[in-house]
């Protein structure tokens, strides 16, 4: 639970370095404060997959992660018609890649299924090799998703300390692990954690001054 609470305090914190009282209104704010959630969700989930993983847990936990990402999207089509531009050919690259990232976070999650993995990969460790691939170019999308759209990363700080968080929490297992084990939360706890980090981001940012 220490690392979960961690890598959500390390996303988070950087939205906070500039204008931190700056917000877009409630709705907006809270659906976008799911998003990080979202987003240290996945970075957890990497995080804890090194070597010796509870597959059951580490799966469940994926198709958590992803329920979170889909809060994300839905909040903001369900509540707010003007959303829908977000969607349409038109809209920016970086909300193409949120898109590209959420459909890449589908993809890894169905395919860990034992069925269909061993569908697409006899092989396990070819399994694993392109299931890490593709788990970095998921990150890799939802990081030009997020920083691009300079929503609560208006400065170059901001998105320098962002993408450092990223990269650490991808490519730094070897290290995390020296730690000692790190063990998958529940489902129940991650989305705990997600609503109370999303409410307190927009909590913050919606206070009167």
């Amino acid at each position: 639970m220490k690392t979960l609470l961690a890598v959500l305090a390390a996303v988070f914190l950087p939205t906070f370095l500039a204008a931190p009282t700056m917000g877009a209104g409630w709705f907006w704010d809270t659906g976008n404060g799911l998003g990080f959630a979202a987003f240290a969700g996945l970075l957890y989930l990497g995080i804890t997959s090194y070597r010796r993983i509870d597959i059951r847990a580490h799966r469940l936990l994926g198709f958590t992660v992803l329920l979170v990402a889909v809060a994300h999207a839905l909040w903001f089509l369900l509540g707010d018609a003007a959303a829908i531009e977000h969607i349409k050919f038109s809209a920016p690259g970086y909300m193409w890649l949120g898109i590209i990232g959420l459909i890449l976070l589908f993809v890894l999650v169905i395919i860990s299924l034992v069925p269909d993995r061993l569908r697409v990969h006899k092989d396990y460790p070819k399994f694993l090799y392109w299931h890490r691939i593709l788990a970095v170019a998921t990150v890799a999308s939802c990081v030009y998703h997020i920083v691009v759209s300079h929503f609560y990363l208006a400065t170059w700080y901001q998105a320098a300390v962002f993408i450092a968080v990223a990269t650490v929490a991808s490519f730094g297992r070897p290290w995390w692990v020296r730690f000692g084990p790190l063990l998958v939360v529940t489902p129940a706890v991650l989305i705990l954690f997600s609503v109370l980090f999303s409410g307190i981001f927009s909590l913050i940012r919606n206070l009167p001054l």
